[in-house]
């Protein structure tokens, strides 16, 4: 069965994800352009330091496209299911 309470929900968790998908690529950026010297390139302090960004930035990069795709398909699946 197929409540429309429930699709509201969906709807409402689906319109919230997208700002915050939104905020993760912004977020990234200004950590990027925090990090640029007078040339343009990034700089990192140690090794450790590049791996630990590069794998938080990746993740946030990664999590944030997935919350787009997914908070996207359930925005339309709304629609389809409202307007039959």
């Amino acid at each position: 069965m197929f409540y429309m309470e429930d699709a509201e929900i969906a709807l409402m968790f689906s319109l919230l994800a997208i700002p915050v998908a939104i905020w993760l690529q912004l977020w990234v950026r200004t950590r990027r352009q925090n990090r640029r010297n007078q040339l343009g390139e990034e700089e990192f302090e140690t090794t450790g330091r590049a791996f630990f960004s590069i794998i938080v930035e990746g993740t946030a990069i990664i999590g944030g496209l997935i919350m787009i795709i997914v908070a996207s398909g359930g925005v339309i699946k709304y629609v389809i299911n409202f307007y039959t």
